[in-house]
């Protein structure tokens, strides 16, 4: 469907219409502010947890 996906690029390039403007300036604090360190942590240890989403797991 073409159209779909020229849908999910648009979407891509503008954000989410789901995420206000407050909710853009959280993420934008949690993952690049102040927040970072404890961000990035974060998602080590869940990456470290889950092979899968680690990249471990051989995909069965």
């Amino acid at each position: 469907m073409p159209g779909g996906t020229h849908q999910k690029r648009l979407r891509r390039r503008v954000g989410d219409p789901r995420v206000t403007d407050e909710g853009r300036k959280v993420i934008s604090q949690i993952t690049t502010g102040d927040l970072a360190d404890e961000f990035q942590a974060a998602l080590d240890a869940d990456l470290a947890a889950d092979p899968l989403l680690g990249g471990q797991a051989d995909g069965d």
